[in-house]
């Protein structure tokens, strides 16, 4: 029984102190976020916020779900390295400074 808990009681501990990297981009509705949105926004990129915030996982996290190449296609991002510069300007302006 001993070594059922002891594991289970640190994959519990492990995963509340990760929880806090999951934090770390702004939410929807923040003034974080919306400082977030008016940057792209001076950059030229006018996303949906639903777009902007998985960008911002995209650039700070790493893989996201969905098909968000389409998504910024759809949205007018298109052109020689402009996902290339949508995604510096999320790292610059969303993703904490580690």
């Amino acid at each position: 029984m001993k070594r059922v808990i002891g594991p289970l009681i640190g994959a519990v501990v492990t995963a509340v102190a990760l929880a806090g990297a999951a934090g770390a981009i702004p939410e929807q509705g923040t003034p974080e976020f919306d400082i977030y949105l008016q940057a792209l926004q001076r950059n030229g990129f006018n996303l949906n916020p639903d777009t902007a915030w998985r960008i911002a996982h995209q650039a700070c996290e790493g893989g996201i779900p969905g098909f968000i190449g389409y998504e910024l296609i759809a949205q007018g991002v298109i052109g020689p390295g402009a996902q290339q510069r949508l995604m510096n300007v999320a790292m610059q302006y969303a993703c904490p400074v580690q």
